[in-house]
């Protein structure tokens, strides 16, 4: 079966702290032959729909969700998902409408960013769970995802989680060409994962990035150029002017 080089976990500059525009993206995919490319901004879909629309890579339409607990990755998706609910109500909402629950960084502590102990009391409701993660600088939460994932018998992925042209995908899946949601998983239980970290100039990058945004500063004008609130305080989804 053909394989597809697929990069999974990636972020446009629809997110607050990348600078990725859609453009970038779409170009570094078609250079580097990438088949596939799962866009996960933070709390928005718009940075994968229109990178749908710039590329004939297949591009999955993904959210990286920031619940109560933690963070929360919805792929395949049909509409928003608004954050700010509870990891469970959460993964309701993204299976709600087809689509599936993917674990990031689970056990990272920094930023709050992981779900920690709360992926134990979802355990059965997680779809894939990220086993590897390029913005990792140390193995300890990677090897703790992975016995997680192994543990419960889950689908296990490799994530780039990648917010700078600095670099892109240093992490990434070699795996079997897939149409459905249900072929997706099973490709990625076929999968070979390509595992290498960013490297230390874009870690320098990205910690004057959420220094800024911590202190409440707006980011560097390269960085987050899309990026808009995902809902006006009501839990409407504020529109983002067409680029």
């Amino acid at each position: 079966m053909k394989q597809i080089k697929t990069l999974i976990h990636v972020h446009t500059d629809f997110s607050y702290d990348s600078n990725i525009s859609v453009r970038a993206l779409a170009k570094f995919l078609e250079a580097e032959h990438f088949g596939c490319a799962a866009v996960t901004d933070h709390d928005t879909i718009e940075g994968a729909l229109r990178l749908r629309r710039a590329t004939g890579v297949k591009v999955i339409i993904g959210e990286e969700v920031s619940t109560s607990d933690g963070h929360l990755i919805g792929l395949f998706l049909r509409e928003w998902i608004r954050p700010g609910m509870s990891a469970p109500d959460t993964v309701k909402a993204i299976h709600d409408q087809g689509g599936l629950v993917l674990l990031p960084h689970p056990f990272v502590t920094m930023f709050s960013c992981g779900l920690g102990d709360t992926a134990w009391r979802i355990a059965d409701r997680i779809d894939a769970v990220e086993v590897f993660n390029a913005q990792n600088m140390v193995p300890g939460p990677d090897r703790k995802a992975e016995e997680f994932a192994t543990q419960h018998g889950l689908c296990k992925y490799v994530g780039s989680d990648s917010h700078s042209t600095a670099s892109i995908a240093p992490a990434f899946q070699m795996m079997p060409d897939f149409d459905t949601h249900a072929q997706f998983l099973e490709s990625l239980r076929a999968a070979r994962f390509h595992t290498q970290r960013h490297p230390i100039s874009y870690f320098a990058g990205a910690g004057y990035r959420t220094a800024r945004h911590l202190l409440g500063l707006h980011p560097p004008q390269a960085f987050g150029a899309h990026h808009a609130p995902a809902d006006d305080g009501a839990g409407r989804a504020v529109a983002v002017p067409a680029a």
